[in-house]
């Protein structure tokens, strides 16, 4: 089974049984992310993201700051149906 993008919910490349270490787009303590949305965060300035992972433990508090952050974006139409 393949895991999903924890911003937009689409199915990866990656199974949910492979390990981290041989991901494309994993963000620890976040989740598995799309090559689009990884692009997107890494655009976004990728020492930001690490650093709300790093200084927040609480995994669910993570949760609701990827949420955030996903909100904030600007999609367009096709943004909502997936990558």
């Amino acid at each position: 089974m393949k895991d999903k993008c924890v911003i937009c919910n689409t199915e990866t490349a990656h199974d949910k049984e492979e390990h981290i270490d041989f991901r494309i787009g994993y963000v620890e303590g976040a989740g598995q992310l799309c090559l689009d949305c990884f692009g997107d965060v890494s655009e976004l300035g990728w020492h930001k993201i690490e650093k709300i992972v790093d200084e927040t433990p609480n995994d669910m508090e993570l949760g609701g700051k990827v949420r955030e952050i996903r909100n904030n974006f600007k999609f367009d139409d096709d943004w909502n149906s997936g990558c």
